[in-house]
Order: C-alpha cells, then sequence, then structure tokens
C-alpha cells in the first residue's frame, strides 16, 4: 500500500537503534538533506511512509557498498 506509514518505535526496532535517536534524525519529506529520515508531522506526533523509508534504507546502503564509509546516525 502506497498510503502506509510507520511509527517511530517501528522504524527503531527495524534499525536496532532507540526511539530518540529516530526521533533526532527525522526530516521532512522533501528535505534534500539525505542523511535525514522522511517522515510527516501529524499533530505532535511523527509517521514515515513506509515507502519513502524504504527508499531512504536503500540509498545509505548503497552509499555504505560503493566504499563511503559514512555513519547513519
Amino acid at each position: 500500500m502506497d498510503d502506509e506509514f510507520l511509527t517511530t518505535d517501528e522504524v527503531a526496532r527495524r534499525l536496532r537503534v532507540h526511539p530518540t535517536t529516530i526521533l533526532r534524525r527525522l526530516g521532512a519529506v522533501d528535505d534534500p538533506d539525505p542523511t535525514r529520515i522522511p517522515a510527516v508531522r501529524v499533530g505532535r506526533i511523527w509517521r514515515i511512509p513506509r515507502k519513502e523509508f524504504e527508499e531512504w534504507l536503500a540509498r545509505s546502503s548503497q552509499g555504505r557498498l560503493a566504499g563511503r564509509q559514512r555513519r547513519l546516525f
């Protein structure tokens, strides 16, 4: 589904980091910073579009495989 969203806790479990770490790395979906996890704020709660997250994760993984050792967090 294109309209499926993940919570910060779900993303944290997937990346095996603390949820606070995810909150620090979130950015708007249209944010040009490639290190930011694309997210949408709904009131006081952040939601991460699954499709955008998967694309971000793939881009991050490709960068590391290409020899660019950059920390995500």
